[in-house]
């Protein structure tokens, strides 16, 4: 008697978490999507760990090549697994979970959540504010602005791509700091007294373009999520405009939300 190989095996204990698929009830493609999904978020996978070949799970969950590649597809798109051409699909690094409602450092929320975090200083220089970055600060358009850009990597993987502008006369000598190493919102208050406590957030999907795309290590169809935040002190004046390119597939935003009282 010829013996399974060990892929197969795998791929076998794969499909025994979700049964054997039933005709008639939900979708088949559905059916195996839940049941990888369950072995996903059961905890004993790794990021990087390989699935079984599609032919494998075809196989093991006695369904077509189609059906396999449908739930597959699905869990693409969500970011639990991902696919590279020529060596398999395996599970996806745990996505970082970010609160909308919260205006918190990326440090001091990648040590909230335990993670390592890296800071790379991609730019920085004295520019002129063009009208919608004016429009945002307050500020005349043409007026100077500091213009950093910073790519912000969370456990030794790239997260998002942060551009930042300041009015240039707030905070002289900004850039004499390695903002790479230094949180930028400590520094602004420890130097300048100015503390950021509110702002206003929009998000929105977008494509990536082909620099941002390979800063983050993505494909350019991959989409991205696109953060524009406007920062305000205590005393109610613009100080900050953020415009955040982050990789979809890692990142997830939660906001608290609440039913109005009727009047």
């Amino acid at each position: 008697m010829t013996k399974a190989s060990p892929d197969v095996k795998a791929a076998q204990e794969w499909s025994r978490i979700g049964g054997p698929l039933v005709q008639g009830s939900a979708p088949l493609y559905h059916q195996v999507y839940r049941a990888l999904r369950t072995r996903l978020e059961s905890g004993d996978l790794s990021a990087g760990d390989r699935l079984p070949t599609e032919k494998e799970l075809a196989s093991a969950f006695d369904c077509s090549l189609v059906t396999v590649r449908r739930a597959l597809d699905e869990l693409v798109r969500e970011g639990a697994i991902t696919r590279t051409r020529g060596k398999g699909t395996f599970v996806s690094a745990r996505r970082i979970d970010r609160e909308l409602n919260q205006l918190t450092s990326f440090t001091d929320e990648m040590s909230l959540m335990g993670l390592s975090q890296e800071t790379r200083l991609l730019g920085g220089e004295i520019t002129e504010a063009i009208a919608s970055t004016a429009d945002r600060l307050g500020i005349a358009e043409g007026a100077p602005v500091y213009a950093i850009e910073r790519l912000r990597v969370a456990d030794d993987e790239p997260l998002l791509i942060e551009h930042v502008f300041l009015p240039a006369h707030l905070f002289p000598g900004l850039l004499s700091v390695d903002l790479g190493k230094t949180s930028l919102y400590s520094h602004l208050y420890e130097k300048f007294g100015v503390e950021l406590v509110r702002g206003h957030q929009t998000v929105e999907p977008a494509l990536p373009t082909a620099r941002e795309a390979r800063l983050l290590g993505q494909d350019r169809g991959q989409p991205v999520l696109l953060l524009r935040l406007t920062s305000y002190s205590a005393d109610g004046r613009p100080i900050e405009y953020c415009r955040t390119v982050v990789k979809g597939s890692r990142a997830r935003y939660h906001l608290d939300v609440s039913r109005p009282r009727s009047l």
